[in-house]
This record gives C-alpha cells, structure tokens and sequence, in this order.
C-alpha cells in the first residue's frame, strides 16, 4: 500500500535535498578557514603561538563540517607545514588535509 505524504512531506523532502546541495557547495569552497598568521611576524612569535593557531584552525574545521576532529597529525605538503585532520560526523568518517599557517583546506574536502 503507497501512502500519499501530501504537501508538507514533498517540501520537507525538497527542503532536505537543498540543505544536502548547499552543505555540498560550502564545503567545496577553498578559502581559508582560520585567520593567516603574519609571515613578517618575530620567529619566536609564530613558534610560540603556534599551538593556538592549531586550535583555532580546529576549531573552525569541527563549525565548518558540522563534525568532531577526532585525530590530528603534523606532516608536511610541499615542505610548508600541515595538519591531517580525522573527522566524524553522523553520517561518515573522512580526513583533510590543512596548512598549518593559514587553516586553508589543501585536500579531503
């Protein structure tokens, strides 16, 4: 037996499909996700705040994707330090890839 939904199932329906489509095009987008920090900036100070700036950039990650960084590992992408972030969510488990300065997303996305 089929059973009609009316006009409120369709258009929840169609409400669900949108939200799918733009989730999908915000997080095709390659702008950075956390402030630059500033090259012209002392050493000592990027070094020193460089733990801050991971959280940051995690933080803006877990808001963006809707999801939990649940591992982070430093590596390197073109000898520019970078970060790969595990992710989950209700729905999957997926990695990124991040620059450690900038939080700009170099893949995964």
């Amino acid at each position: 037996m089929i059973r009609r939904r009316g006009r409120t199932g369709w258009a929840m329906g169609l409400l669900a499909v949108l939200a799918v489509v733009a989730a999908a095009a915000a997080a095709a987008r390659t702008e950075p996700i956390a402030p630059a920090m500033p090259w012209s900036a002392d050493a000592r100070f990027v070094a020193d705040d460089s733990e801050g700036q991971r959280e940051r950039i995690i933080e803006a990650v877990q808001k963006r994707f809707n999801a939990k960084v649940v591992r982070v590992t430093d590596t390197t992408v073109n000898g520019r330090p970078a970060l790969e972030l595990r992710l989950l969510s209700d729905q999957r488990v997926w990695n990124l890839v991040v620059d450690a300065a900038t939080g700009q997303i170099l893949s995964g996305a």
